[in-house]
């Protein structure tokens, strides 16, 4: 039975100090204003990071405006927009055994403070050579790189912050939220990005996102994240594999990083070569991209709170299923849409879908790893991320050699035949959760 709390003293379920002596207390909800629905806000660090994230985000969803518009400007090409993105996500292909390692080893705060202030020092630098004048291609590659590689060492360290802020009992709310407030970013960043792109031009848009990292940092730096001792030398490869072995042994696991897997070689790309679409096919100009990326975020958010109203169902994996479904066929109606207006509806259901799979499946990994593994599990899921470029360049060939259309609808395609292959071969392993 937990200890009731008085309104000064939080209460801590019993056992819980002697099993992790730094467990998270239990806030009493009998004393707070805030509902049972965002019981995770509870939490002052959790607070803080969702503040921090609002802004970091934003100034995230403005730079994926601008730069994609920047360089087909520069280039003409829709293979050169996918390089550029390619860079951003490559590097978490080659530096995830090591971030997954580090974000289990090393304290949390420090780490996601350097990479944080590296990434608004590298967005103020092309900032400035951008409105300068003095902007060049190979800046543009250089300059993506880089900062994929801080968010490479940044992102598993971050998402298995969560659990760190609020109680274990909280951390799937916790995840919804932090879902709800990434949703609500895609669509503040693009309309601020798009009427930012509009005043000051690409530049413009690159200091916001400075500015969004340098607030993000400042709130890591008021939390107060518990330091816990790691026993053991840290071996990058040995603790890697570790991670790899450990999901070996769960079959859910290994079945959610499989569609991962699937998606982001088939489906993801399509943000990065809608900036083709919007100009070259649909004849519009940089202000209906805004409009298309915050449809998407407002799809995104109809699917976080859609997650936070099935929450307590216990069988999730009709939800899941039903998120996947409807992400991969938005994909394909969005490459062969005749028109803005009905690539918009589209992509409202690509965000609501895959809004509901990812934190879903976010949600089921970290509730089932282990506290000392959780970062190699984030680490894992930003390995998959790393080999995003590969899908991204593939597309962006086929858009320069066939048509936009056939290089996105065609993974679509592609998914659809994976995914029903998959669960025809899992269906025992899905129904788990």
């Amino acid at each position: 039975m937990p200890v009731v709390a008085t309104s000064d003293t939080p209460a801590i379920e019993e056992g819980d100090a002697a099993r992790d002596p730094w467990a998270i207390p239990l806030v009493d909800g009998a004393h707070s204003r805030i509902p049972e629905s965002f019981a995770a806000l509870r939490y002052r660090d959790f607070r803080l990071l969702l503040a921090g994230l609002f802004m970091a985000l934003s100034g995230w969803w403005m730079i994926i405006v601008a730069q994609g518009w920047l360089v087909l400007e520069m280039t003409n090409r829709a293979s050169a927009v996918a390089l550029v993105s390619a860079m951003l996500s490559l590097p978490w292909l080659l530096l995830a055994p090591f971030s997954g390692v580090l974000a289990d080893r090393i304290y949390r705060k420090h780490l996601l403070l350097t990479t944080r202030l590296t990434v608004a020092v590298l967005m103020l630098v092309e900032g400035v050579l951008i409105l300068s004048g003095a902007i060049e291609f190979w800046h543009m590659v250089l300059l993506a790189f880089l900062a994929g590689c801080a968010f490479a060492m940044d992102i598993p360290a971050r998402q298995s912050l969560i659990p760190d802020t609020v109680h274990k009992s909280v951390v799937a709310n916790a995840v919804a939220i932090n879902t709800s407030v990434f949703s609500m970013t895609t669509i503040a960043g693009p309309m601020v990005g798009a009427a930012i792109l509009g005043w000051l031009g690409p530049g413009g848009c690159f200091l916001a996102n400075a500015v969004g990292n340098a607030c993000l940092a400042g709130a890591i730096f008021l939390m107060r994240i518990p330091r816990r001792d790691r026993v053991g030398r840290m071996n990058f490869i040995g603790d890697f594999m570790g991670g790899l072995k450990y999901v070996r042994t769960q079959p859910l696991l290994l079945l959610l990083l499989s569609v991962t897997l699937t998606l982001i070689l088939t489906t993801r790309s399509w943000q990065q070569i809608a900036p083709v679409f919007v100009r070259d096919v649909w004849g519009r100009g940089e202000g209906s991209l805004g409009i298309l990326y915050t449809a998407t975020g407002v799809g995104a958010v109809g699917g976080a709170f859609a997650v936070l109203a099935t929450s307590r169902l216990e069988r999730r994996w009709r939800v899941y299923a039903i998120g996947l479904a409807g992400a991969v066929i938005g994909v394909a109606g969005f490459a062969f849409s005749p028109n803005l207006g009905i690539a918009v509806a589209c992509v409202l259901f690509v965000g609501l879908g895959q809004q509901v799979a990812d934190t879903t499946s976010q949600t089921v990994i970290l509730v089932r790893t282990p506290e000392e593994l959780r970062g190699r599990m984030m680490a894992l899921s930003s390995l998959l991320s790393g080999i995003q470029p590969l899908g991204t360049m593939l597309t962006g060939v086929t858009a320069d050699i066939v048509s936009p259309q056939l290089a996105v609808g065609g993974g679509a395609l592609l998914a659809a035949a994976a995914l029903l292959l998959v669960f025809a071969r899992s269906r025992e392993t899905l129904r788990t959760f």
